[in-house]
């Protein structure tokens, strides 16, 4: 008898719908409180079946757990590539409870979403990742994702509102 988890044997993969709202949101909120974020009165499960429901919905999630329990999800959904001449599949979120992390099961989420990417000939996935979380670094290194170099700048909120005031030539 062997206490080895295989996430390939007991692991369930599956397309969120509106009816995973609940799970979705409380995962989608746990991962942004890890990363300091306060700002989370909009990541409740009525918006994101409101999401869910949208035809097509603006993102595509995967949930994964051993018999139906949620211990992860990857969020992503399709951009398109002047440079590559098509689509990519751009990784939003990739997230596995503490408790469940060296299990696989982001591998296997990260996997699941690239096979779909390919089946519907994406020829790219990618995703951000903070310099500053090293481990995360290396898993992706450790699934063949490459840095290109490129750094990710934005603007968002009231620098934004500010931005689109300013004269031209400012």
């Amino acid at each position: 008898m062997t206490s080895a988890f295989d996430p390939t044997a007991r692991t369930e993969i599956q397309l969120a719908g509106p009816q995973d709202a609940d799970d979705l949101s409380e995962l989608i909120r746990e991962l942004a409180a890890s990363e300091g974020k306060t700002a989370l009165e909009h990541l409740n499960p009525d918006r994101v079946e409101s999401w869910l429901r949208q035809t097509p919905p603006p993102f595509g999630a995967l949930l994964a757990g051993p018999y139906g329990a949620r211990l992860g999800y990857i969020a992503f959904y399709k951009v398109f590539s002047l440079f590559l001449g098509g689509p990519v599949l751009l990784v939003e979120n990739l997230y596995v409870r503490p408790s469940a992390r060296g299990l696989g099961l982001g591998r296997l989420l990260l996997r699941q979403a690239s096979s779909r990417a390919v089946e519907q000939g994406i020829a790219r996935v990618e995703l951000n990742v903070r310099s500053d979380n090293p481990e995360t670094v290396a898993f992706y290194q450790r699934c063949g994702f490459q840095h290109p170099g490129e750094d990710v700048y934005r603007i968002e909120g009231p620098a934004l509102m500010n931005f689109t005031k300013m004269e031209s030539g400012s």
